[in-house]
Formats: structure tokens, sequence, C-alpha cells
């Protein structure tokens, strides 16, 4: 929990950004057809958060954005840029609310309603900022996602609630995960800090020349992805399209990244259905009464081939290094020792994230 001097130290905000990356994990055991509409378990660990110091909040908020857009292959993509303003502005919003409640002496907002308010205003951020690409169209999309984010929201809040529940069991009333056993094999920062606290330079550690070089390489490499990704939004033509998707897709096996067809083909539907929602040009045909046109197909189809080839560039990201000793790069060494001890784990999700953070 947050010390005396209203600070916590470097290691514990790593072990809480791994956190909310294995809820995340976990939650890829559950299938997913449409893309956005997903539980978002990784909050359950925003909504133990909430006594933090403010700074501190919003940095695990924006931590969790990054190093889970930097994992799944999305940071260059317009995913990670939806993800990062929908949980800013649904972790600011839970916060002020839970603040609030605590001056009305909590009559008001139990943590399932600020979790169930804080997933709704997270669907209306997607769908709007989806909307500036994909057209006025998602917003018939925007009902159910309302619905499917009030399950989500509830289901978020009675997990951290349980959570919280059993490690204050266990450590006899710790307001937070900090000190999780599963992550107990890597060596702490001592202080909340950007350089070691002891100021010496690991043995076997690359001199500072060959981290200048590397570094480099990589910005010229994440430049060149970024134009790359940025001209495909200028291209219309379908052909031309197709072939710099298949293109994306040859430079993600040289990153040696698997090519997963199911998020793409969902990510096709959700484009391809949110333009069929604005009908414009030769009717093809029609399923119960609704029109399917040809220049909404088209569109469609232009803009589900332009997503998946800027997906299958983004994936390019993942072999980018971070810093060492950096809170990315711990955040993601202890997320990895918590996701090794999640699988050896027997036993259902429950049990495995019990495991890791208890």
């Amino acid at each position: 929990m947050p010390s005396a001097n209203n600070t916590i130290s470097k290691s514990e905000l790593a072990r809480l950004t791994a956190l909310t990356l294995i809820f995340s994990y976990a939650e890829l055991l559950i299938p997913r057809i449409i893309p956005f509409f997903r539980l978002g378990l990784g909050n359950t660990v925003i909504l133990m958060s909430f006594n933090l110091p403010f700074p501190y909040f919003i940095l695990l908020t924006l931590l969790k954005s990054i190093c889970s857009s930097l994992l799944q292959g999305t940071l260059l993509s317009p995913f990670f840029l939806i993800s990062l303003c929908q949980g800013i502005s649904s972790s600011l919003l839970m916060w002020v609310l839970f603040k609030l409640n605590q001056l009305l002496k909590n009559k008001f907002f139990s943590l399932a309603g600020i979790s169930l308010l804080g997933s709704a205003l997270s669907a209306v951020v997607q769908i709007a900022f989806s909307s500036i690409y994909l057209g006025q169209g998602i917003f018939y999309l925007l009902g159910p996602m309302l619905l499917f984010n009030t399950a989500s929201g509830i289901i978020t809040a009675l997990l951290a609630l349980y959570i919280q529940n059993e490690y204050s069991k266990k450590t006899g009333g710790g307001c937070l995960p900090l000190g999780s056993t599963a992550s107990a094999s890597l060596s702490s920062a001592s202080a909340f800090s950007p350089t070691p606290s002891s100021g010496e330079t690991p043995r076997n550690a690359p001199k500072e020349p060959f981290y200048r070089k590397t570094f480099v390489l990589q910005y010229i490499f994440i430049g060149l992805l970024l134009i790359a990704s940025v001209s495909l939004f200028f291209i219309k033509n379908i052909y031309v399209l197709s072939a710099c998707l298949l293109m994306s897709f040859i430079a993600q096996k040289l990153c040696k990244r698997k090519i997963l067809l199911l998020p793409h083909l969902s990510l096709w539907l959700f484009a391809i259905l949110s333009q069929l929602f604005i009908p414009s040009g030769k009717v093809l045909f029609s399923i119960l009464g609704f029109n399917i046109t040809q220049d909404a197909l088209l569109i469609g189809l232009q803009k589900a081939i332009r997503l998946s080839a800027v997906s299958a560039l983004s994936q390019c990201a993942v072999c980018i290094k971070t810093r060492p000793g950096s809170l990315i790069t711990l955040s993601i060494e202890y997320y990895r020792t918590m996701t090794n001890t999640f699988r050896s784990t027997e036993g259902s999700v429950l049990a495995k994230l019990r495991a890791v953070i208890i």
C-alpha cells in the first residue's frame, strides 16, 4: 500500500501494472468474436487502486494501456489510441466517483455502480473514436455495447471484491496486492526512480554506445512502420490494398509473429457491418428488408483491409526492446513471471488468478 510519504516504489507500481496484464491474459481464454466487445478484466486492478496517490493512479492507467498494446502488437495501430483514450477517461470517471462517494460517506455508489458507469463511458468513447474512421453507422452498435459493458462492469467489480477480500484475509488487511508471492523471484527497486538506487552498472550490461546504436535503429524501424501504416489510409484501390495486406503479413512473419486469422475475420465483420448500416449505391440484395448496397460493401471492404494491414504491421513492433530498468521493462518482467505461475497452476481461471495474486 502507499507509504507514509505518499509514494510507492517502482517495483510496486510495476507489479500492479503486471497484474492488469495477467487479468487481460486470463481474458484471452474467453472466446471473442467481435472486436471491442471484451470484459476488460484488466480493470479489476484499477478498481482496487483508487487509494493510490493520484499521479501513480494515472501512471498505472497509462502503463496498463502501453504495456498491453506492446505485448499484443497493437501499439502502432488505431486500436492503441482507442484503448488509451477509453482507459484514461473511464479510470478518471471512476476515480472521481470513488472520491465523491467517500465524501458522501459511501451512501450513493457501490463499487459495482462505479465500475458500471466507468464501463458505460468506455463504450461511448470507443464508439465515438471508432466512428472517426468507420463512420456514423457504428453508433448503431452503441446499444448492444452498452448492454455488454453493463454486464462486464458488474463482473469486474465482483472479481475485484473477491480478490481484495481474499488478499485481505491472507495479509491481515492489506488494501492492494503489491507483494505478490508470484513475483518474489524478481529483484525489487527500492525507490520510484528511473535509475538503479545502487548506482552500479551490472557486470554483463552492454556498453552505452551499443544501447544508443540499438535504440537509434529501433527508432528508424518504428518510423518506417508508422509511415507505412499512415500511407495505407491514402490508398483506395482495393487490389493495391490487398497487395499491401499480403506484404504486411509477410513482414509480420519475418518478425516471427504468428498470423491469427480469427482476429482479422472479426475485424472485417465489424468494419463491414458498421458500413452497411449506411446504405449507398446500387442495391445488391436484401436481407429481412435490409438493403445491402454495392458502395457500402466496397467502402466497408476497403476499411477492413486497411485495418487488417495496419494491424499486421503493428505486430512487427512486438520485437521492439524497451530500455533496461524502465517501468515498462520491469512491468513486463513481472508479467512473464506471473504468467508462468498462472500456467503452472491447476484448476479454474479464478484459481489460477488467486495463485498469482495471493
